[in-house]
């Protein structure tokens, strides 16, 4: 497994090559970082991510690294919050409706902005396919 840190030298070398601007290198870091952060405090209650709870989440649910093995990751990434479990659990502010009633709440709803959605994505390209 890659060490975050690697991870992130590997990308600010890609992005430099590539031609980015070094406000767009530190923003990508910077999302990366707080994708990390997201998907450690609301996400790996139920997934293993590798990096970050290696023993944890729910048998029953896939990790992260399983799932970028899937043709559709990326999609399936982008639209999480309207696959199940997942409507009765999160909303996107200012693209997911309210949570309908006949859903239960099993926990304390979360609220992401639309940029938070954006960091953990960029997070999620980052992690390695397992």
């Amino acid at each position: 497994m890659m060490k975050p840190w690697l991870t992130k030298v590997i990308l600010l070398a890609a992005m430099l090559i590539a031609g980015y601007d070094a406000g767009g290198i530190s923003t990508a870091i910077a999302d990366q970082d707080l994708g990390r952060a997201l998907v450690r405090q609301h996400c790996t209650r139920c997934h293993v991510v590798a990096d970050i709870n290696p023993y944890g989440g729910i048998g029953s649910t896939p990790s992260f690294e399983a799932m970028k093995t899937l043709s559709d990751w990326r999609e399936r990434f982008e639209i999480f919050y309207l696959l199940p479990p997942h409507p009765s659990v999160i909303r996107i502010d200012g693209i997911s409706e309210e949570r309908p009633e006949n859903l239960p709440a099993f926990s304390h709803e979360i609220l992401l902005t639309i940029d938070e959605h954006e960091a953990i994505l960029s997070y999620v390209d980052g992690l390695e396919k397992k």
